[in-house]
């Protein structure tokens, strides 16, 4: 397949989707309409989709493409593919009609069930965040490409990114959980990618899923989570997301930073076990 002979071609295309969806950012008068799940699409999604569906078909025409906003595949044409492109063109589709620029582009490569390469463009923090299976996160930002180091909270707070639309009971629950053990939570509200990329980082801890989310909005971010030291995982049966599944609907799900990772592995399980 050459992924990592071509990476720097694929990392030019998600910055030039990045540049187009800056450009829509400014029109005052965008067009967004209603899918049928009564989610917004915009024709900033529609742009981005176009255009990554198109290179990327350019560079890997052998590997099919599973976009959020593309007619997905029947699953008894999908089941035997070994590898697959997971897109978002826009993660943060309301975040980009609200103009508080918390969105993002997310491009993740699975191989049979699990994600082996995931790129995120943080668009508002000017950074792209990638990560290939067993080796290291990679960060660009001002042109300039370095391992992605994550910063360690010394603070005696837990920091928790949180939605800034679509909280849940269940996420709420979680929250009064924590609080119950004794620990103090700094909630972070982020939208899109931004979250994933934030405990990548180690400047949020813990960022738990519970509500409504798809494949393409967590395959990129659960193997920037993974490498960078984290952990991704469905708290009712401790297992692995998997994807390219017949419903494309995740399971809930909490990603953890390095630090909270390294304190579950010690016995800590509180975080696991919240019910």
């Amino acid at each position: 397949m050459m992924i990592k002979e071509k990476l720097d071609q694929v990392i030019a295309l998600i910055e030039k989707a990045g540049d187009a969806l800056l450009e829509l950012y400014k029109k005052q008068d965008l067009d967004i309409s209603m899918k049928p799940d009564a989610t917004p699409v915009t024709e900033a999604d529609k742009l981005s989709n176009t255009l990554l569906r198109k290179e990327l078909k350019a560079l890997f025409p052998d590997i099919p493409i599973i976009s959020e906003e593309s007619n997905i595949p029947d699953y008894h044409l999908r089941e035997s593919w070994k590898y697959c492109w997971l897109v978002d063109p826009l993660d943060g589709t309301k975040e980009f009609i609200y103009k508080n620029g918390r969105f993002c582009i997310n491009i993740a490569l699975i191989c049979g069930t699990q994600p082996i390469l995931g790129i995120i463009n943080n668009i508002r923090d000017k950074e792209i965040i990638w990560a290939f299976k067993d080796d290291k996160c990679y960060i660009k930002k001002e042109n300039q490409i370095s391992e992605l180091t994550p910063v360690s909270n010394e603070g005696t707070n837990l920091k928790m990114v949180v939605s800034r639309f679509n909280m849940t009971e269940a996420e709420f629950e979680y929250i009064d959980y924590l609080q119950s053990k004794g620990y103090n939570l700094e909630l972070i509200p982020l939208g899109a990618s931004a979250k994933h990329c934030a405990i990548a980082k180690g400047e949020a801890d813990i960022y738990p899923k519970f509500g409504r989310c798809y494949e393409w909005d967590s395959a990129a971010g659960q193997i920037i989570v993974e490498t960078s030291g984290g952990l991704v995982v469905n708290p009712t049966d401790y297992s692995n997301i998997v994807y390219n599944k017949k419903n494309m609907e995740n399971p809930p799900f909490i990603m953890f930073n390095k630090k909270i990772r390294e304190q579950i592995e010690e016995g800590n399980e509180i975080f696991i076990h919240h019910k």
